[in-house]
């Protein structure tokens, strides 16, 4: 037999892009020595781990493929008549390559073989989809901290890590698993599409992951970024597809442990005061193993993983006030002061006048218990502080905890050539504790409690549980004609409890029991809200479960056919939510009267503050409770068509459509409503209330009136032609359609399904205490339809939700106090990107380079507005006769949040990269971004202030399309391993000391992100002469009370060039270049003119191999995150003191980006067989 060695074949050999979700194609061109097609050539295709093997036949123009293969290493062997044998001994595929094995047919005896060694070129010579991938080697070798492979995904071309604080990023009690936060070419990080093994893989409340299987499970990731494959859908941004491992016939395994101690670490970038340790506490350990091998060889396959996770990690120091030495000492009776010490205080300075003005007071004071039990939580102050320390006078941290569990399992069968089936299921259960700003309360507190502070940190326990389950069956009815069908579970429980959550701490204070704490969601301590201090009681928000889901089916066809290759299939999602959230199940009450501060110095103010409070004079009561949590229901059908048409060697079509169906809500108990705020703009007070509409009640649908939107047809088209023998043009545009995820405003919360009491009014000692200064106040609760008359003291605490009608009655929207609504435009489009792109690759030896311009649009985006009963500026003379749109046939109403689908993006880019597989020991992976992003919107993930902050909520194209919130205008990735080649001819101990050792790296470089500057306060707007003051934060809608109240920031003119020639962090732009606008009018700032500084990491690992036994290594691991200790200081984009005019901090970074981690080294054993 003879027998022809080829080291490299060329583009014979190549697999092109990312065309299939979790299987790949081999085709191919049998021709003879002159180039003539050879058909009906008989070819074999063997899977070299399972001994898998498919036969077919070239047809009339030469070609085969194979289709629905699994990731892996195949031979193909080509066998015609008068020719000799023609084999590929190992072409490697990942998932959706379409590799080409081409075979050159020589005139001879098929008893002699042709024999090909094919590398894994990389050229995309088939297709027009922008793609990455990311192999098993990738993500096991790589220094991923916390080895999560979303962070290896950020590093692909287009992406990086998105918001800090973004609802993915693991910070926020929607989900506090480690990170998954990724911004795709511009695009916000909720906006992603998640897929595992094919099947969907989203959480559909916040657009968050479903199930994360451990490193070790993952065979590769397929990421799609641009031009998606018709089979792909509901997504802006990426499509990150992890295929998980399989058996073989040889048995594979490993087992490891992962070490950190913050012995290893740098110390935080804070560090410098002794009240904050020079290193926070870190204790991680992260173990596990996998096994994968053959329960009957040939046949059935096996592939688990266990992964254990244990954290205790010291959060980044809080600063607070809490009450002075001299105060503290007051409160809690020491030294031989006591409470009365507070009062008698404040009556000298002249807050309370000397006699108690309060009717039935005798006109003495008295402490109320209730106010002592809170005020007692507040800790002695423990740091210098400010303004002679009555203020940041309290550093604490504290320890967050995080155990997880992560469990995978699969098993792959082959009932025949033409029958398999697998099954895969992933488990993941992680319980994360975040520690209170103020963890410890005084000596003399009730035992137990927990005091909390800050009131949206969101600190307490979070359980998280995922699992999914899924089945694959394909069919091969030939080799032309293949049948794929798969079916999936998900769910997913997210629940996150406040500190105090199942104890009734409010009424063990004094809170009469069955009101405040009337069941187990509203258990804990009641906020109180104290001027100048921070908070203490349970935070807003939480408790929060989110319960998903998802049952999914889909099936598809591929059918082969002279050069067309054609795919159709069809999807079925059916999404059930549950969301249990209330804005304040507990309820809260603020305290600080006007004249406890108005021309005080900061030391008499805060004992004013604490004296009122002592007394018992609140000045609002409140809770917002969902009396019924809705049970979201939604459909998700979807059609596809496409076809490979090859329509030379060279030059390959792709073409095809995408039709996708995204129900509205509907609630399992039609417990939701919508306000129609266009229906309500036209009606007067004799019919307002039509606007309320409440599902299936009154002729309403089941979906509250939102309609659905049949219009979602996508066609994708595209090219990718050989140009030369080792370069390729390709090219495409496609249109892609998604869904608006779950948002306050869109969650269709409305009454009678939510209590909602914030009235406007105050305790009676309050009304007489701020009267009695000739100031006014408002109305003691009970009085002029304000509240309830049992919330005039503490001690008759809060009234107890209930429904203000019944569902199908007439809601008399008029007569109910303190009315806000969720709206949602009941004509709601879905979202759609318009996407196209330009790329050439050039193969240079074992590396491809590639450049090309990646561009959307987007259209109908969501856009989330806190409130858009406001009218449009006015003017200054006309801004402080303004009220509220719906003031004249609802005046009890004030906000309106809004969810509409009128947002436009725009996103170009340039993106370059070079890619080598391992060669030589060598792989490396480079690119670079450069790219600009325009929208009108805020970032969906990080729930910004939109309709607070915007001059116009009416007019967002005009006022707000500027540099979007994920506008990194410039970003480098350089990753790299190495198998350093020393030791190989040495022999015995100098070559198990010099040989196996390897080097990793990954490097990042980013411009710094965008910002605005914000008004502070309303202050500093330019008020004309004859005009009242302004009061509140928004320049543009300046005016509280009855006419216009707006609690967000609007931005101020820009005057002079803010640029610095030298930029610091103690004056990062030019704090003079900036002015309040005059009232009623819109500022000339843009939106994201700003730029923040640049990041940069460095993450290496160094690696040391000993063998143990031909098929057992052990290694050792050091790893080192961030190398260069480099701070990531940024400005953040979202109410930050340092970009508000008329803030303390004004122009200073004072933020480090939660993405940063000071030095970290981690220790590692890892053994495989």
């Amino acid at each position: 037999m003879l027998l022809l060695c080829i080291a490299a074949v060329g583009l014979s050999m190549v697999p092109s892009a990312r065309a299939q979700l979790t299987t790949a194609d081999i085709t191919g061109l049998v021709t003879d020595q002159q180039g003539n097609v050879l058909p009906h050539a008989t070819v074999t295709l063997t899977n070299l781990g399972t001994k898998e093997s498919r036969q077919a036949q070239s047809n009339g123009q030469g070609e085969y493929v194979f289709s629905f293969l699994l990731p892996g290493h195949y031979s193909v062997r080509v066998e015609a008549q008068g020719f000799r044998a023609f084999t590929v001994s190992d072409i490697g595929v990942e998932a959706g390559d379409r590799g080409r094995a081409d075979a050159h047919m020589i005139v001879g005896s098929a008893s002699e073989t042709v024999q090909v060694t094919a590398a894994t070129p990389l050229l995309q010579a088939d297709n027009a989809t922008v793609s990455s991938s990311v192999t098993a080697g990738a993500v096991v070798d790589l220094p991923l901290n916390g080895r999560n492979f979303i962070q290896e995904v950020q590093l692909v071309p287009g992406a990086n890590e998105g918001p800090g604080n973004g609802l993915t990023s693991g910070q926020r009690p929607d989900d506090r698993r480690s990170t998954n936060g990724l911004s795709v070419n511009g695009q916000d990080d909720v906006l992603n599409n998640e897929i595992i093994d094919g099947i969907d893989n989203n959480e559909r409340i916040i657009g968050s992951i479903g199930v994360k299987p451990s490193v070790d499970s993952i065979q590769e990731i397929s990421v799609q970024t641009n031009n998606y494959a018709p089979e792909i859908g509901r997504t802006a941004g990426g499509v990150i597809n992890v295929i998980t491992k399989s058996g073989s016939n040889a048995f594979h395994g490993s087992l490891y442990e992962f070490f950190r101690n913050d012995v290893l670490d740098a110390r935080s970038y804070f560090a410098t005061t002794t009240s904050i340790p020079q290193k926070p506490e870190l204790r991680q350990n992260q173990f596990g193993g996998s096994l994968g091998g053959p329960i009957i060889r040939n046949k059935t396959f096996f592939f688990g993983s266990y992964e254990g996770f244990r954290l205790v990690q010291a959060v980044n120091p809080y600063t607070s006030t809490v009450p002075d030495l001299t105060n503290f000492d007051s409160i809690n009776s020491i030294g031989g002061s006591s409470p009365d010490d507070l009062i008698q205080a404040a009556i000298t300075n002249g807050s309370l006048p000397a006699v108690n003005p309060a009717p039935g007071s005798g006109g003495t004071y008295t402490v109320d218990p209730i106010a002592l039990n809170y005020l007692k939580l507040f800790p002695a102050p423990n740091a210098a502080g400010s303004n002679s320390g009555v203020t940041n006078n309290y550093v604490s941290g504290g320890n967050k905890t995080q155990f997880s569990t992560t469990v995978d399992a699969r098993v792959d069968h082959s009932f025949n050539s033409s029958n398999q089936l697998y099954a895969r299921f992933t488990y993941n259960n992680v319980s994360t504790y975040n520690p209170a700003q103020l963890p410890v309360a005084g000596p003399n507190a009730l035992a137990g409690v927990i005091p909390g502070g800050g009131r949206y940190n969101f600190s307490g326990d979070a359980t998280d549980v995922a699992y999914g389950y899924q089945v694959n069956y394909t069919h091969l009815f030939s080799s032309q004609l293949v049948l794929e069908l798969k079916a999936g579970y998900t769910r997913i429980n997210n629940f996150s409890t406040p500190l105090n959550y199942g104890n009734n701490v409010a009424t063990e204070f004094g809170f009469p029991a069955g009101t405040n704490n009337f069941n187990t969601y509203s258990s804990g301590l009641t906020v109180a809200g104290i001027s100048n201090f921070e908070d203490l009681g349970d935070g807003a928000y939480v408790p929060l479960q989110d319960i998903d889901n998802t049952f999914q089916y889909a099936g598809n066809v591929s059918y082969t056919v002279g050069p067309h290759n054609m795919k159709m299939g069809a999807g079925l999602i059916r999404r059930q939510a549950r969301n249990v959230q209330s804005a304040s199940a507990v309820g809260y009450y603020s305290f600080g009267l006007s004249t406890d501060t108005s021309g005080y110095s900061i030391a008499d103010q805060n004992t004013n503050v604490l004296a009122s409070m002592l007394i018992g004079a609140f000045t609002g009561p409140g809770r917002v409770y969902n009396l019924t949590p809705p049970d979201y229901r939604s459909w998700e059908p979807s059609v596809y068509w496409q076809d490979f048409w090859k329509v030379t060697p060279n030059l390959t079509v792709i073409y095809g459509a995408r039709y996708d169906v995204f129900t509205p809500f509907t609630e399992a108990h039609n417990h939701i409503s919508n306000f129609n705020w266009p229906l309500a703009q036209t009606l007067s007070a004799d019919n307002i209330d039509s606007a309320l509409q409440v599902a299936g009640a009154n002729g309403a649908s089941s979906t509250a009136g939102i309609a659905t939107d049949y219009s979602n047809f996508a066609p994708r088209i595209g090219f990718a032609a050989t140009v030369q023998p080792g370069t390729v043009l390709r090219g495409g545009f496609g249109m892609s359609y998604f869904p608006g995820n779950y948002t306050s405003n869109a969650d269709l919360k409305n009454v009678p399904f939510v209590s909602t009491y914030q009235p406007s009014c105050e305790s009676t000692l309050a009304y007489y205490i701020t009267t009695s200064h000739g100031v006014s106040a408002t109305p003691v609760c009970g009085t002029g339809g304000q509240g309830s008359t049992s919330t005039q003291t503490l001690s008759q605490g809060l009234p107890v939700p209930s429904a203000p009608f019944v569902a199908g009655q007439s809601p008399d929207l008029a007569s109910l106090s303190g009315l806000s609504f969720n709206a949602e435009n009941p004509k709601l489009r879905q979202g759609v990107v318009y996407q196209y792109n330009l790329m050439v690759e050039r193969q240079l030896g074992a590396a491809v380079a590639t450049l090309g311009y990646v561009g959307e649009v987007g259209n109908h985006q969501p856009q989330v507005l806190n409130n858009i009963n406001l009218p449009s500026p006015a003017g200054p003379t006309a801004a402080q006769s303004q009220t509220y749109l719906l003031s004249s046939v609802l005046p009890n109403v004030a906000t309106v949040g809004y969810y509409d689908s009128e947002g436009v993006s725009n996103y170009n880019a340039l993106q370059a990269s070079l890619e080598q597989r391992l060669s030589h020991g060598f792989t490396l992976n480079a690119n670079y971004t450069w790219s600009h992003v325009l929208d009108d919107f805020s970032g969906l993930s990080e729930e910004g202030d939109q309709g607070y902050g915007n001059a116009d909520p009416h007019n967002l194209r005009k006022t707000e399309y500027g540099n979007g919130d994920n506008d990194i205008r410039n970003r480098f990735v350089l990753q790299s391993t190495y198998l350093l080649p020393f030791g190989k001819k040495l022999t015995g101990f100098k070559k198990q000391l010099a040989a196996g050792w390897q080097f990793n790296e990954i490097f990042a470089i980013q411009s710094g992100k965008d910002f605005s500057v914000e008004n502070s306060t309303a202050a500093g707007c330019i008020v004309p002469d004859g005009l009242a003051a302004a009061t509140t934060g928004n320049c543009a809608h300046p005016y509280s009370g009855s006419e216009i109240g707006s609690p967000g920031n609007d931005r101020p003119n820009i005057i002079a060039p803010f640029h610095r020639n030298s930029p610091g962090k103690d004056e990062w732009f030019n704090t003079s270049a900036f002015e309040g606008q005059t009232i009623g009018t819109v500022s000339n700032q843009a939106r994201n003119q700003l730029y923040g500084p640049s990041f940069r990491h460095v993450d290496i690992s160094l690696f040391k191999n000993f063998p143990i036994h031909e098929a057992l290594d052990l290694q050792f691991r050091a790893e080192f995150f961030n190398l260069t200790n480099t701070v990531s200081l940024y400005m953040p984009n979202n109410n930050s003191g340092d970009a508000q005019l008329g803030n303390g901090s004004f122009g200073q970074l004072t933020n480090v980006d939660p993405n940063y981690t000071p030095r970290q080294i981690q220790f590692a054993l890892r053994a495989t067989f």
